[in-house]
């Protein structure tokens, strides 16, 4: 089958982690078919500077973005408005229609859109008597905060309505997108993916002396973006209030609380490490290097950090929130907080020094599970659906 991906993030040269997921997903599915990825290239006529995205701090030399082999990437320019998502989602559909069009006579068997919109309904609309199914991957975002908006949840209907399947990254998303119509039959739940290539377990000592770490001591490893919703800040106080004394807390990202963080950096020298954004690659180091990664977010689609950490065998202290709790056994792979408990999150830390943990059997299950290999072939599984779908409706 010849597959269009249509996203609007994926990695580039100025922000490599961005988006790094589809990437890593179009190369597992490369395998499968043939594809191509739409990933139109913001214009930055008209858009004021404070709009566009700042590069990424702290760029490490393998950070450098490389098209993996098998991939048609396609950059066509377009007016690029971050809090326009209707702007974007007209742009997007003019784009997509044309480039569906020039394709002709061979044409693609099938659309990927990222996000239910403004990729999704660009792609339900660009298709129209075109007779080309289109599968949409509802990731994050766009399902548990953006449908409780009328304006987006108006045109998410229609992109459930006129989707051949939505691909939910989460279990918990069946509910939010029956409410706006996907029937259960159109809906398929797959996670994200991890590249085992990369997310595999590594020896202690040598990741630590890798990344100039203490030896000897348990560290616990936070990494994401520097916000209150990701509940880092609720990591930064249940560490320094319950976390041993001999500990080390790794925080790897950039955001808002970035300044706080060095204030507690100064306060407590040796105890607390702030080190930036990270490559991709440069986390799986820091995930061998960590006894317990520590994720306490307020709110979560399917949280790569946390496959990636069980692929390296290194459990995973967590809240409670339906995108986390499925995914960790208590005890098993790690432990579960509920989110905002700063307390029982500092205890659990403590706990989990206590726990014989079967990092074998961790890295065993998750890479099962999350591996690109088993996840692009749920993809190509659900594109074989679409494609049979679109024919009998043709033939009817």
């Amino acid at each position: 089958m010849r597959v269009l991906v249509l996203t609007e993030s994926y990695p580039t040269s100025e922000h490599p982690g961005r988006g790094i997921f589809i990437q890593e997903q179009a190369a597992a599915l490369a395998s499968h078919h043939e594809v191509s990825v739409l990933f139109p290239q913001p214009s930055l006529l008209g858009v004021p500077s404070k709009w566009l995205e700042r590069q990424a701090k702290s760029l490490d030399a393998d950070a450098v973005c490389a098209i993996p082999t098998g991939i048609h990437l396609l950059r066509p320019e377009y007016f690029y408005v971050p809090r326009h998502r209707g702007v974007r989602g007209r742009q997007l559909t003019y784009i997509l229609r044309n480039t569906l069009r020039q394709t002709f006579p061979r044409p693609f068997d099938v659309v990927h859109a990222h996000w239910l919109a403004p990729a999704g309904f660009a792609a339900v609309r660009a298709v129209t008597g075109m007779d080309i199914p289109v599968v949409v991957t509802a990731h994050a975002g766009d399902v548990y905060r953006d449908l409780k908006q009328p304006r987006h949840r108006h045109v998410a209907r229609e992109v459930a309505k006129r989707a051949s399947r939505i691909i939910a990254v989460a279990e918990y998303f069946r509910g939010p997108l029956a409410e706006i119509g996907a029937t259960e039959a159109k809906v398929r739940v797959i996670p994200n993916g991890v590249d085992l290539a990369v997310f595999t377990p590594l020896e202690r000592d040598r990741a630590r002396t890798e990344l100039q770490l203490p030896q000897g001591v348990p560290i616990y490893l936070y990494i994401g973006n520097l916000e209150l919703a990701k509940g880092a800040a609720d990591v930064v106080e249940a560490f320094f209030a319950h976390a041993p004394a001999e500990a080390v807390l790794v925080v790897a990202g950039t955001g808002p609380l970035w300044k706080q963080f060095e204030q507690r950096v100064k306060q407590f020298p040796g105890r607390m490490l702030l080190r930036g954004w990270q490559a991709h690659k440069r986390v799986a180091w820091y995930l061998a290097a960590a006894d317990f990664f520590v994720l306490a977010s307020y709110a979560e689609g399917n949280p790569v950090t946390v496959l990636e950490s069980l692929c390296c065998g290194t459990p995973v202290i967590g809240s409670t929130i339906p995108a986390i709790a499925p995914l960790i056994m208590s005890g098993v792979n790690g432990l579960l907080v509920e989110a905002g408990r700063v307390e029982a999150l500092g205890k659990a830390m403590n706990i989990a020094l206590s726990v014989q943990w079967d990092r074998a059997a961790i890295v065993r299950a998750a890479a099962a599970r999350y591996g690109w290999v088993n996840v692009a072939e749920r993809i190509a599984a659900v594109y074989a659906e679409a494609a049979e779908r679109s024919r009998s409706s043709a033939c009817t």
